[in-house]
């Protein structure tokens, strides 16, 4: 019987290489972009259950406000530009700390929360979601006292007033979610938000005009750059919070 030899046609290294990369990338789910992770999130959630607590929150901001308002206008008007500088720099992230720390002080003492964990969307992905969208409101309502304070002392520089206010709300975002992710405890950031209000409280106690000639002295564009950076980490804190599992414990 005739032996017939057969010919395999082998394809070439990169016909091969091609072919696998396409059977690894149909394989393999390309991760989410941070802010697919929140569309989707937003999308399957809604607005309802994302914010269910509206109300509460509302009235807390409102009661902020009206609190800072009164405080703004309590002022005296002889009081020194540079002090209030300080003024702007130290109170700046307190709105954003009340409306985010409620949310989770209160998610985190809840019986609940245990089971909350186990969900497709768990508190701390929940947490992040929100952190951004009161980070914006928080800019938003420091804009506008801001400009209610230019009206009243307008000695001010409103350009240089908003980037400190910005500089001071994004440095502080990003330590509230360093502390958040690295320190167990439910009431860190309250420990947090205390220790912040003593380091700028100190070094005012202890030279006021040397301290608030410092911050109203400091280059723009310095505090333009804090603004940046700060921003990149703390969206980069938002991702780490949002691919927190409860495998790796409670915070």
């Amino acid at each position: 019987m005739d032996k017939h030899k057969f010919y395999v046609d082998y394809p070439e290294e990169r016909e091969i290489k091609n072919h696998v990369q396409f059977i690894v990338s149909a394989g393999l789910t390309k991760p989410k972009s941070f802010l697919q992770s929140l569309s989707e999130m937003y999308q399957q959630l809604g607005f309802r259950y994302l914010f269910r607590d509206a109300t509460e929150i509302l009235f807390t901001v409102s009661l902020a406000l009206c609190v800072l308002i009164y405080g703004i206008f309590s002022l005296d008007s002889s009081i020194q530009t540079d002090d209030i500088y300080s003024f702007i720099f130290t109170l700046s992230p307190v709105l954003y700390f009340i409306v985010a720390s409620l949310f989770l002080v209160n998610a985190l003492t809840k019986n609940t929360f245990a089971v909350e964990m186990t969900c497709k969307y768990h508190v701390f992905q929940l947490a992040a979601f929100r952190m951004l969208i009161f980070s914006v409101i928080a800019l938003i309502l420091n804009s506008l006292l801001i400009v209610v304070v230019s009206l009243l002392f307008q000695s001010i520089n409103v350009l240089e007033a908003l980037l400190l206010s910005s500089s001071s709300l994004s440095v502080f975002s990003v330590l509230y979610l360093y502390v958040l992710q690295r320190v167990k405890g439910r009431y860190s950031t309250y420990a947090m938000m205390a220790g912040w209000l003593l380091v700028n409280l100190l070094p005012a106690f202890f030279s006021q005009d040397v301290y608030s000639v410092f911050l109203s002295h400091v280059p723009v564009y310095v505090y333009a750059v804090v603004c940046a950076a700060s921003l990149v980490l703390y969206v980069n804190s938002l991702k780490k919070l949002i691919a927190f599992r409860h495998a790796e414990g409670v915070l």
